[in-house]
């Protein structure tokens, strides 16, 4: 079974693809899965001596075209505590798609089953998905966590942060779908720029 702890990743260039991530971690043992954020990650080994192992030897190598040191250590746990606390939003942030196939378009048709949507925005490496209603945005997060997109198991949280509320809000609809409504859910949380948490 794979631990529950993963191990942060961070300080590499935004650029860096999950595959080179897979690639450094690999040699130190089975990887369940990588969950991509913007600009650092989590990687969830399937053995935690495997993963202590490879903190010990990535910790501090230099990658990338800037030769920057990454920083990897154990996620921290009270992070991950506070992340099961977030309230949850009607605007989901998605990650973990193929940046060169995937469209809006698409992102749209994996998410209208489970409401009307007002927008689908892709920015970089992530996207955003704003449901009109609560219990639809939450049941979509529930169902769509770790589903399979073009062949790409995407990673879905709740938008938590000040900024990324603001942002909700001050962003006009731009698409709207069908309304297939199914219901409720449980929350989880968004990602925090350079911060060592679930």
């Amino acid at each position: 079974m794979p631990i529950e702890r993963p191990v942060y990743v961070g300080n590499y260039e935004y650029e860096m693809p999950e595959n080179e991530i897979h690639k450094m971690f690999y040699e130190y043992g089975d990887i369940d899965r990588i969950d991509m954020k913007t600009g650092f990650c989590f990687v969830y080994m399937k053995d935690d001596r495997e993963a202590e192992r490879a903190i010990r030897k990535l910790d501090g190598r230099e990658v990338g075209y800037k030769r920057r040191p990454l920083r990897v250590q154990w996620a921290k746990t009270k992070d991950a505590d506070r992340k099961r606390e977030i309230a949850p939003s009607t605007t989901l942030f998605v990650v973990n798609f193929d940046l060169a196939r995937t469209r809006e378009r698409d992102l749209e048709r994996h998410f209208e089953g489970y409401g009307p949507i007002k927008r689908v925005e892709i920015k970089r490496s992530y996207a955003f998905v704003q449901f009109e209603d609560l219990e639809d945005a939450m049941y979509a997060m529930k169902k769509t966590n770790f589903s399979n997109l073009l062949g790409r198991t995407i990673t879905v949280e709740y938008v938590q942060n000040e900024a990324g509320r603001r942002r909700e809000r001050s962003l006009s609809p731009r698409r709207r779908s069908r309304s297939r409504s199914p219901r409720r859910s449980f929350s989880r949380s968004p990602p925090r720029r350079g911060s060592p948490s679930v």
